[in-house]
This record gives structure tokens, sequence and C-alpha cells, in this order.
């Protein structure tokens, strides 16, 4: 099919840039404007109706303000109307002061935003740190307003008649007010002040646990959407070479048929009404451009988030994309087959979207590499979204128990100040606190200890793996993170699989090591080996090793570098000799790590046997599992056998020049046991038995190894 200007004919219809004529300005300027009406309607409703209320008393006894000198002297009832006008009006101020300080507090994030364009734009991102600040904004200056209007309409009011001829304090229930505001102002202050500090925790909380891992997890969950969008273009929902898979896809549960449920929307289409379509008219009504995914069920995110959700969906959704990008013919997915099918104007994207899928940075993805790319993807998410919970649940703690300290000390301080008898017995109470911190402390130590730990220090994530160190025991414990608590964290270890919980204060004092965040992990082998061996062997040894990491069948699960070197000398008969490679990702995935490091001990093995590298001890007759027993033979037929043996030990050296033929089914045999060993572990998957064919259709199908990609449509050439 030939290729009209200079546009491929495989490409996306929306693979030219978009421009501004795609969209309507009615339509995003009318989605803007309910936005901010709705919003400011709300508001009014909710500000308006109690300032109504208020103002009710104030325009009936409004005659009452000012009462002369026959009024207060007679002491009738026009005095209790006109504190009740006073009263009012010190709410209804009090109440409109709360209602500005709310929207100061709504409008400076925005004010701060515009602003911070023109000034430094740098500062524009701290817009919502001081959105979230809106509540204490809110309390402090409705507090504010309260105790000023307070004071201006009550206490220092002269034309209030019940206070006439009376001096300062003699209105008992005005100083009560007087003073409750008073400390209710003190509080406020020191409300505004923990919630800054909440605010600290939490920015640098999420900094250090979910700024990297979200950042990774959108980039990838955008890559997927787009290029499942892109294999559905392709490749339509429901055609025969991916029916198994868009099942598995869209179910959410990864099973392999259809669900058998009865849903409302059936029924609903029974009667005619067609829900999708409802829900998604609500969706473009909640968008300016009409393509949010919100509100749409069969919308990319919406089936994107659903597979991942699950791993054999998600390895599902991997095969559908991996075998639809990739030609015919070819079994490894590269980032031009990728442009290809995006289009000429989406090359950029087509390298973002496949650097978010190559974790390893090898420049091409295998099916098996997809799927567990994408299986890997959906747990982070699914851990990101559990440390996020767990997270909120710890600042929430913190703060109800930080706004409860607050309640606890002014509450204090206002008993103090207003029961005498309490300063009679003020000893009894010092010595009772003494008492009962001596109680509580160890309880009080284990709480701060933990808050520090987790909020501060905050070593793991949910979901990371870990090396935990103690200073009991010498070695360390693999385990996986499973919740967090201000109080104790709990872990699955990896060798026998079971939950463990350890209090954070003990936690504080262990060695973590974490290994999620470690990036490319280093393994070492340490090994004695006879202190006569050569270094012509240990030469031979490092290149059989470094042969083996360079292959190509291994690049994809170590870096090429190797560290090799004698680190010590025991009892002057042996060498220890100490061998370091280094994993392409890290050990937080187990079957993968494991398959690893198998796949490189039967390699050391094999190039330990072949070299051959000798034991401390020499391994002389006597030794080899059977007992030393002796044979009489003349002085030639020894020489002869010592030739023999040297002979033959000679032959079968690395370096040998003629080696012996070896037995070739043996060979073969050996070599494929050690393959086996060194298989990785494949994703979990069920249905059909693998087909004989190498290009099957159905990627559920084809043996992850030897497939190849369905793409036949003609390549764009840029």
């Amino acid at each position: 099919m030939p290729i009209a200007n200079g546009k491929d004919s495989n490409s996306l219809p929306n693979d030219k840039p978009v421009s501004d004529d795609h969209r309507t300005a009615f339509g995003s300027y009318r989605a803007y404007l309910w936005k901010y009406v709705s919003w400011a309607l709300k508001y009014l409703i909710i500000m308006a109706v109690p300032g109504l209320l208020l103002a009710i008393p104030i325009f009936v006894t409004m005659n009452n303000k000012d009462l002369d000198d026959d009024a207060i002297d007679a002491a009738d009832q026009r005095q209790t109307r006109q504190l009740v006008f006073w009263l009012f009006l010190w709410l209804e101020v009090s109440w409109l002061g709360g209602c500005v300080a709310y929207g100061i507090g709504c409008a400076l994030p925005y004010i701060f935003r515009f602003v911070a364009r023109y000034v430094n734009p740098a500062h524009a991102r701290y817009w919502r740190i001081i959105r979230v600040m809106r509540k204490p904004i809110t309390v402090i200056g409705f507090v504010v307003a309260s105790y000023a209007t307070f004071e201006k309409f009550i206490v220092f009011n002269d034309d209030l008649a019940v206070a006439y001829n009376l001096s300062d304090g003699q209105l008992l229930w005005a100083s009560l007010f007087d003073d409750f505001l008073q400390q209710g102002l003190l509080w406020a202050g020191f409300y505004v002040v923990e919630k800054i500090i909440i605010l600290y925790i939490t920015i640098h909380y999420h900094f250090r646990s979910d700024l990297k891992r979200i950042s990774h997890s959108k980039d990838t969950q955008n890559a997927l959407m787009a290029l499942y969008e892109a294999s559905t273009y392709l490749y339509p929902v429901g055609t025969p070479e991916f029916a198994d898979e868009d099942v598995m896809i869209g179910n959410a549960t990864g099973a392999e048929h259809g669900e058998y449920r009865v849903r409302v929307t059936r029924y609903l289409a029974r009667l005619g009404i067609d829900s999708y379509a409802m829900t998604s008219f609500f969706g473009n009504f909640l968008s300016s451009d009409g393509k949010s995914h919100w509100l749409r069920p069969a919308s990319s995110y919406a089936i994107v988030e659903r597979a991942v959700a699950n791993p054999k969906s998600a390895a599902a959704l991997a095969r559908r994309i991996w075998m639809s990008m990739v030609p015919l013919g070819k079994d490894v997915l590269t980032a031009q087959d990728i442009a290809e099918v995006l289009g000429p104007f989406r090359k950029d994207d087509a390298a973002a979207y496949f650097k978010a899928l190559d974790q390893g940075d090898m420049g091409d993805i295998r099916l098996d590499e997809m799927e567990w790319a994408v299986v890997e993807a959906g747990k982070v998410r699914n851990a990101i979204y559990r440390s996020m919970h767990a997270s909120e649940h710890n600042i929430n703690t913190f703060d109800w128990i930080g706004c409860g300290f607050l309640a606890t000390i002014m509450t204090i301080f206002i008993l103090v100040f207003w029961v005498p008898t309490i300063k009679d017995i003020q000893a009894t109470i010092q010595f009772f606190v003494v008492g009962l911190s001596f109680a509580v402390g160890r309880t009080v130590h284990h709480f701060l200890s933990g808050c520090v730990f987790i909020l501060f220090d905050h070593p793991y994530d949910i979901g990371d793996r870990v090396e935990l160190w103690s200073n009991q025991n010498p070695q360390s414990v693999s385990l996986f993170v499973e919740r967090t608590s201000l109080l104790y964290t709990v872990f699955r270890r990896v060798d026998n699989w079971t939950e463990m919980q350890v209090a954070n204060e003990f936690l504080q004092q262990c060695r973590i090591e974490n290994v999620t965040r470690s990036g490319s992990n280093r393994q070492h082998v340490s090994m004695m080996i006879d202190i006569r061996t050569s270094f012509r062997d240990l030469t031979f040894l490092r290149a059989e090793l470094e042969a083996f990491l360079k292959h190509p069948d291994n690049k994809r699960d170590y870096l090429p570098n190797l560290a090799m070197a004698i680190v010590n000398v025991h009892e002057l008969n042996k060498l220890e000799l100490k061998v370091v490679f280094t994993h392409r990702t890290n050990f937080a995935n187990e079957p993968l790590r494991a398959a690893r490091s198998m796949k490189f001990m039967c390699a050391l093995v094999a190039a330990l046997r072949k070299v051959p590298i000798a034991r401390p001890d020499g391994g002389p007759l006597g030794q080899e599992g059977r007992p030393l027993f002796n044979v009489m033979m003349s002085e030639q037929e020894a020489n002869d056998r010592l030739a023999g043996l040297a002979a033959d030990k000679a032959a079968a050296r690395i370096d040998a020049e003629n080696p012996p033929p070896s037995d070739a089914a043996r060979a073969a045999e050996e070599q494929k046991a050690m393959a086996a060993l060194g298989k990785m572990p494949p994703v979990a998957r069920k249905g059909p038995p693998l087909r004989s064919a190498p290009n099957a259709a159905v990627s559920t199908g084809v043996d992850a190894g030897n497939s190849t990609g369905l793409r036949t449509l003609p390549h764009f050439r840029g």
C-alpha cells in the first residue's frame, strides 16, 4: 500500500498535532463558567442562609438601639431588646468575618499563583500548599473577628443599657465570654501552628515516599493507555487475533470467559435505556474538550486501570499490545516499531512510551519482559494506593492526637483560670501528674519514637523489600512491607512467607537496607580454592564468567561488569575467592531474583569444572568417596600410570591444544539441564495448551520465548 503525503496508512487518525480548531470556544467557556457559577452559588447559599437568620432579630430590635436616660433608669423590657440587638449584631459580624476569612483562604492560593507567574514562575507550584491552609485561615479569621467585635459591641460599648453605672468586670456573663474568647484566640493560634507542622510533615513524607514511584507509575499508565488505543485501532476489540485477550482484559478478575451475572445495564437495555450513553453524557459535560475519562466506563484509562489490577489481565494487556505492535517475523519490540504505528508526528511520544516500559534500558523488549513490566506496574500502582492510605491514616492520627493535646492543655488553662478551688489542690495535682508520667512514660515514648520513625525517618514504603539487621542476630532477614502504623509495622518474610509484626521503637534501633529503592543490586559469591591454583587459571575463570555475562541471551539479566578478587589467605593452604556480579534490576521481585541467581550459579559451577579449579585439599585418591588402598606394581608401570594421569589432566584443561573428544549427547543434556535450572519464571496464565505454530495469532497460545509479532501493515519510513 503506497504512502501518500509522507503519512503512513498504518498511523492513527490523531497522529497530527492537535490544533485549537478542534475545540470550540463556546464549549470551553461554558464548562469553566458553569464550574465557577455552581461553586459560587453553593457557597453563597451556605453563607447567606445563616446570615439572613441572624439578621432577623437585628431588624426587629433596631429601634431599641439607643435608649434615653428614663428608659435606662426604668430597666424595662426595652433594655433586653437592646441587648438582643447588640448580641445578634455581634453574631452577625462574627459570621460575616468568618465568611470573609473563608473567601480569603479560597482566593489566596489562586492570587498567589497568578502573581508568581509574573514574579517567579518557579514558586507557582506552592499555591497548593496555601490551598491546604484554607481551614486554619478560616478558623483564625472567625475567632479574631468574634473577639474584636465582642470587645467593640459588648465590653467597651458605652450605649449598652445593662452595663450602665457598672465598672469593668462587674458584668459577669460578659467577662466570662471575654475570657473564653481570649482563650479561644490563643487556641486558634496554636491550631494554626499545629496545622503548619502537619502540613510540613505531609509534604516531607509524600515527597520522600511517593514522588518517584507516582511519577513512574503515571508515565507507565499513560504509555499503556496510548499503546492500547493504538492496538485497538489496528485490531479492534473482538477480532479473532485477540479474542481471548479482550475477554481477560475486560474482566477485572482476569477470568478467561465472559461474566455470567445479569447486570442492571441489561435490564435497562431491554427497556431501551442506553446506560453507557447516559454515563458518557455526564462525562462529556464535565470535560471541556469532551475527552475526559471520568464517567466513561469504556475509556482507555478505565480499561487499563482495571486490567493492571489483576496479574492475569495485566499479562493479557501486555500480550495484546506487544503482538499488535511488533511486525511479523520479529521477536522484540523497539521504539521504532511504536513510532511506525503512532505516526511521524508522535516520534517523541513513542520514545517516551518505550522508555517507560523498558525497565532494563535494553533498547528492545521481548514478550515475557513486556508481561513482567505490565504486571509489575500493576503491583506498584496497588502498593502506591495502599501506601497513600496508610500514610494518610498515620498523618491524620498524628493530627488528631495533636489537636487533642492542644484541647487538653487549653482546658487545663481554662479550669485553672476559672475554678479557684483548683489552686488549693495544686500540690496534689502536681504529685498526681508526676506519678502518672512515670506510669505512661513508656507508652508516650513508644508513640513518639514511632511517629519520628514513620513520618520523618521513613525508611520504607508499603510493598518495598527490605533487609533487616538486628543487634541480636548477625544475619539479615529479607522482608516485604505489608502494613505500616505509628506504633508497629507488619512484614512478610521472604523465606517462609509468614507475617511478622515489629514495634517501630525496636525498628529504630535496627539497620534497614531498602532493596526496592536501591536500583540495580549486586550479588557476591565467596569460595575456597587450592592455594596452588595458578593465576593463569584464575584468568581463564574470569574470562569464562565475563563471556557468560556478555552473551546476548544473558544481557537482559545482568550488567556486563564482573568483579573477581582474592580477598584472603587462610591457613596457608587455601585462597578465598570472591566473585561479584550485578543484576539488571533490584531484588524486589523474588522469583525473578532467584532465577537469575540460579542461572549465574550454574554458569559458575560449569566454569569451575571447565578450567578446572581444585579445592583446597587437592582431591587426592582415597578421598573421592572410596577407601585408600595400595597396589603393587613395578617402577615402570607406576611411571607409565603417572604419565597417563598427567596427560589426561592436561588434555581436560581449558587451554589444551588437542582436547579429548567428549560425549556429544552428554554435553547437550548438560546444557539443557543448565538452561532449565536458570529459566525465568513465567507470568501466571491459564487457557489452552501452547500451540506448536510459532506465529499463532492468540498470544496465550504462543511460547513467550519464540513468539513474533502480528503486524503486517506497511511501516512509516521517515
